[in-house]
């Protein structure tokens, strides 16, 4: 009889063990709906992420193509206008001391502003602003200053910007 009873504990342990099809169902279905969120979420970070670094590349790249423009200028040139497409008629500042590098503050003569390939564009279509500053250090140097904002509406954070400082010798 000792047997008999010690076998049917041993069967109702067996059958209360492990997981019912209805336990497993409803485990897979949040786990399905947590997946789904997260899908979601890294969808969201890959879009913006593939968006903010595609216009923080073309800051930089905006940035140190004005920086080549304004070096490829004599250090005495106080007349070539370089917020306009070429040729530089005699009409703007050259290196002038004087600019803004502030997204609040540009200044004429040392602001231009770019279209998403980096064509000189009005302000009001304009993807990206360009402004520089020209700094007399002293006699025979000046410090040229670049910043590139990009225009475009970032609900998170900031929109990109890069700013570059080089120096010019006479």
């Amino acid at each position: 009889m000792a047997t008999n009873r010690s076998w049917k504990n041993k069967c109702r342990v067996a059958d209360e063990a492990g997981f019912s099809l209805v336990e497993t169902l409803i485990a897979m279905f949040i786990l399905v709906v947590a997946l789904l969120a997260l899908s979601q979420l890294f969808s969201m970070a890959i879009v913006l992420n593939k968006n903010g670094g595609r216009d923080a590349t073309k800051t930089t790249v905006f940035a140190h193509d004005k920086m080549e423009e304004l070096n490829s200028l004599a250090f005495g040139d106080t007349t070539t206008n370089v917020s306009v497409d070429p040729p530089y008629p005699a009409t703007g500042k050259g290196l002038s001391p004087g600019g803004s590098i502030l997204p609040a503050a540009p200044v004429t003569n040392y602001v231009d502003y770019l279209d998403q390939n980096g064509v000189r564009t009005a302000a009001a279509s304009a993807v990206f602003s360009r402004q520089w500053e020209i700094t007399a250090e002293s006699g025979t140097l000046k410090r040229i200053s670049v910043a590139v904002t990009s225009n475009r509406s970032f609900s998170l954070g900031a929109a990109p910007a890069t700013f570059v400082v080089g120096y010019k010798t006479q």
